[in-house]
């Protein structure tokens, strides 16, 4: 049997769970209508809703599930996770469907049986539970590929010695450990009963040369550049890799965390969304953009004559950036700083800062000065979420893996903002940009864009 690439099965797989989600759906509410109105009828207060009220509540019912089954990852494949991972993601779904509907329901003022929605949520927990089983197998027997997974693992301290018990511990059919990638000098043949097969210099071609599906870089000490170069070097798409860090620890609500040892282990994903999430993201960038206009218009009109009666130069301030593919563009803002200062200084650190106008410092500390990128995002330029647009001086010094950051349009707001804010310099938090890049997702996007306005209205890190 033909073993499909890791890649095309996961693909395979998240359609077929979508696809058994949506099966599901129409079926456990017919399912709940019978239990309620035919055989507990009896037993149960009298009930005079018409069965059109629900059916046309079931495609809004349909979005709010695939939502909050997205927010709880249950439609990205995790290989790691322990016999009551996926009982655990289900069951915090179904508190973000219960809620989203009861709240939907309280807002478009419709009188919904309670009791009927808690029997649809308590009867789809086993329904689902067994399509996904199903759907699983199906895609097992369309896309194989090998249930026990060659790892690499990097390291030879006492976090890569738990990683490799984990891995040994786990249910069902253990992974093979292909070997061990010393990062320091290690005279030592093998690591807790694995082969150490190189050093970290000849790792790229020892993963090419063992034929390595995941790989876990278990060294803390191993600097973060240092395996972002590594990953940008392999030319095997298709292989994993895993990162035992607390680097994004802080943001386990918009990272895909696998709990193994008791560590964060984080997936760096793969970076090559397809073409409908392009399109998806387009649409929503234009619209979100379009609709922010309209409603903003009015204050920045006040902004643009506030700044006109200054007279601290032009109001609105043009910079050249570098976007998607090394493409130039101009990047537009509400100036904030005086104009004799240079364009390509250094942003301000701080409140007090000499360079920044009386108006400029609301305008920063409010992030109000990022409203024109508005338009760039209507032309195309920029998307809502992405990393932050760089200059072209700073673009030129990239390294090799840096210059992924290019593979994606620049964001009105991204990892790095919601993070840290300006406490790091733009070309300090590459590393929150290409884990961004290679996990992009419509989930990941509208987590990032609610966290950038709890912190706006904290004022954290704006200067």
């Amino acid at each position: 049997m033909k073993l499909a690439p890791v890649r095309r099965a996961d693909r395979i797989l998240m359609i077929l769970l979508i696809a058994a989600d949506i099966i599901t759906i129409p079926f456990v509410f017919m399912l709940t209508w019978v239990l309620r109105t035919l055989i507990f009828a009896g037993n149960l207060p009298e009930f005079h809703h018409q069965l059109n009220l629900y059916l046309l509540a079931l495609p809004l019912v349909a979005v709010l599930w695939i939502f909050s089954f997205a927010r709880a990852g249950l439609y990205r494949p995790k290989r790691h996770l322990g016999s009551m991972g996926e009982l655990q993601q289900l069951l915090k779904a179904f508190i973000y469907l219960l809620v989203a509907l009861m709240a939907v329901s309280y807002l478009v003022r419709m009188e919904y049986s309670r009791l009927i929605l808690f029997m649809f949520i308590g009867i789809s927990i086993p329904g689902i539970a067994l399509s996904r089983y199903l759907a699983r197998k199906i895609a097992h027997v369309i896309a194989p590929v090998r249930e026990a997974p060659r790892i690499l693992i990097v390291g030879t301290g006492e976090v890569a010695a738990r990683v490799i018990t984990a891995l040994r511990r786990l249910p069902g059919k253990a992974p093979e450990l292909a070997g061990v990638v010393t990062s320091t000098t290690n005279e030592k043949a093998l690591f807790e009963d694995v082969e150490i097969v190189s050093s970290l210099d000849d790792i790229v071609e020892t993963i090419s040369r063992l034929n390595v599906d995941e790989v876990f870089f278990a060294a803390p000490e191993l600097d973060r550049s240092r395996i972002l170069e590594i990953i940008s070097l392999v030319e095997n798409t298709e292989v994993h890799y895993r990162l035992v860090t607390d680097l994004f620890e802080i943001a386990l609500g918009v990272t895909d965390v696998d709990d193994l040892a008791k560590l964060p282990i984080v997936e760096i994903g793969y970076g090559e969304p397809g073409a409908l999430h392009r399109i998806t993201k387009r649409f929503m960038d234009v619209a979100i953009s379009s609709v922010l206009l309209l409603v903003l218009f009015p204050l920045m009109s006040v902004i643009y004559l506030l700044q006109l009666i200054r007279k601290n130069g032009s109001p609105v301030f043009s910079q050249k950036r570098v976007g998607l593919r090394g493409k130039e563009f101009t990047l537009y803002k509400f100036r904030t700083m005086k104009p004799e200062s240079d364009e390509y200084e250094v942003a301000p650190i701080s409140m007090i800062d000499s360079r920044v106008t009386g108006i400029g410092r609301f305008l920063r500390r409010t992030s109000l000065d990022e409203l024109p990128q508005l338009f760039n995002i209507l032309q195309g330029d920029m998307s809502l979420v992405g990393p932050r647009p760089e200059m072209p001086f700073i673009v030129d010094k990239y390294t090799s893996w840096q210059r992924h950051r290019l593979d994606v349009k620049p964001g009105l707001t991204g990892m790095w903002q919601i993070m840290g804010r300006k406490e790091l310099p733009l070309h300090d938090n590459l590393e929150y940009d290409y884990y961004y890049i290679r996990n992009q997702s419509l989930m990941l996007d509208f987590t990032i864009l609610l966290r950038t306005i709890a912190i706006i209205f904290k004022g954290r890190g704006a200067y």
